[in-house]
């Protein structure tokens, strides 16, 4: 089935104005962080403990983009690759290797 020129893939999709429930549950988790003490109250726990700080940096490294590219000095692209970032720290808060 062809489409012609600026006709929906979907014409039967979700309703304009509808809300994202992504957007929605990112706004709560971002004012529950800041009611939380934002970035102050995050710094501070991370540096309580090793444990916590390796929580953080398991949490940062899901966070980021696997892949990337960051440009040269010619302009041309230089691939990067984050790779699996090991620690001893349990998530489950049960102690290390």
């Amino acid at each position: 089935m062809a489409f012609q020129k600026g006709q929906s893939g979907n014409p039967k999709g979700k309703p304009k104005g509808t809300v994202c429930k992504f957007t929605t549950l990112k706004a709560a988790f971002l004012n529950v962080f800041e009611k939380m003490g934002g970035e102050t109250e995050l710094l501070r726990w991370a540096s309580l403990n090793e444990h916590n700080r390796g929580l953080f940096y398991q949490w940062i490294t899901k966070m980021l983009p696997a892949d990337v590219e960051i440009g040269g000095k010619d302009g041309a692209p230089i691939p990067v690759k984050l790779v699996k970032v090991v620690t001893t720290v349990d998530p489950n808060g049960r102690g290390g290797d």
